[in-house]
C-alpha cells in the first residue's frame, strides 16, 4: 500500500495573504512551509514576488532560492522532483508539511500525482492539458508517496482581491520593486528576453526599464494582467472542485477557523462541509 503523509495546502487567489497564514499555522501546528510558486524558486527576485522572507522567522522553510534567473528555467519536473522529498524529509522529522502558494500547475501536479518523465517538459504556457497527458518512461520520476492534503483556501471577494491586489503593486513599486528588475539585467546578466518568461511583474518592469512605455502605463497596464491572473486563479480552483478536489475556503482567512479544521484533519475525525464552493460563486464578467 502506498504511503499517505498528511499535508495541509494554504492556497487562493494572489495577494491574499496565504504566506501570513501559513506562517502563523506552521508556529501553531510544529509545521515547515514548503512554497509552491513559480517564481519564488528564484534568487534574486524578492519585491516582483513577493517573498516576504522576514515573515518565516524560525519557521523553515522550502523551494525558495534554489535557481539562478540568469542560468536556470524552473520547470514542473524539476518542482516535483524537489517538492516530494521537501514533503518526505518534513514528515520523517515528525513535523507537518504546509504548502503554500497558487501556482495552478505545481498544486496540481502534487494533488494529482503527475508521473513525470525524467527529461524536460515543455515550457510552462504550453498548459495544463499537456502536461497531464506526458507519457512516463523508463527513467521516469514516481513519488515513493501520496498526499492526504487538507486544502485550505484564503477568500475575499473579487472586488475586494482587486482593491488588495493594487494596494500591494504600490506597495511593492514603492518598495524598489524597479530597481529589482534592474539589477537583475545589469548585475546579474538576466537578459530582457527572459525576463518576459517571467512575466507580470518582470516583463511590464523590463518594458518600462527600455522606453517602451512610461512609469503610469506600466502601473496600470501591471495592475489589469494582475487582476487577470487573479481571475485565472480563479478559475483553476472551480476546475479542481468540479473535479473532486474539497477546498475550506476561508473568509478572509479567518472563518471557519483553519485551526479547527486541522486539528480535525490530523485526528483524522469528519470535516464540515466547506462554507462556499468557489464554482457556486458567480461574478458575471467582473
Amino acid at each position: 500500500m502506498t504511503e499517505k503523509i498528511k499535508t495541509v495546502v494554504i492556497t487562493g487567489p494572489t495577494a491574499t495573504g496565504k504566506t501570513a497564514l501559513a506562517v502563523e499555522l506552521a508556529r501553531r501546528f510544529d509545521g515547515e512551509i514548503v512554497s509552491i510558486d513559480s517564481r519564488q524558486v528564484y534568487r534574486g527576485m524578492d519585491i516582483g514576488t513577493g517573498k516576504d522572507l522576514g515573515e518565516y522567522g524560525e519557521i523553515p522553510y522550502h523551494l525558495i532560492d534554489v535557481a539562478d534567473p540568469a542560468a536556470e528555467e524552473y520547470n514542473l519536473a524539476r518542482f516535483c522532483r524537489d517538492a516530494y522529498p521537501a514533503i518526505s524529509g518534513i514528515a520523517a522529522r515528525g513535523k507537518l508539511p504546509i504548502l503554500c502558494g497558487g501556482t495552478a500547475l505545481y498544486l496540481a501536479a502534487l494533488l494529482d500525482g503527475y508521473r513525470l518523465p525524467g527529461g524536460e517538459l515543455p515550457h510552462r504556457d504550453s498548459g495544463l492539458p499537456r502536461e497531464r497527458q506526458v507519457p512516463g518512461g523508463a527513467d521516469s520520476f514516481r513519488p515513493s508517496f501520496e498526499l492526504d492534503p487538507l486544502l485550505l483556501g484564503v477568500y475575499y471577494p473579487r472586488a475586494e482581491v482587486h482593491k488588495r491586489i493594487e494596494a500591494r503593486l504600490d506597495s511593492r513599486l514603492a518598495d524598489g520593486m524597479i530597481d529589482e528588475v534592474r539589477r537583475l539585467h545589469d548585475e546579474r546578466q538576466v537578459s530582457y528576453e527572459k525576463m518576459e518568461f517571467f512575466g507580470l511583474e518582470y516583463r511590464e518592469v523590463s518594458h518600462y526599464l527600455k522606453q517602451e512605455c512610461t512609469r503610469t502605463e506600466m502601473r496600470d497596464r501591471l495592475l489589469y494582467r494582475i487582476r487577470q491572473f487573479a481571475k485565472r486563479q480563479d478559475i483553476f480552483f472551480r476546475k479542481l472542485e468540479r473535479e473532486g478536489h474539497v477546498i475550506h475556503w476561508l473568509k478572509a482567512g479567518r472563518e471557519p477557523e483553519p485551526e479547527k479544521l486541522i486539528r480535525l484533519f490530523l485526528e483524522n475525525a469528519p470535516l464540515p462541509a466547506p462554507v462556499l464552493r468557489m464554482c457556486d460563486t458567480y461574478y458575471g464578467n467582473k
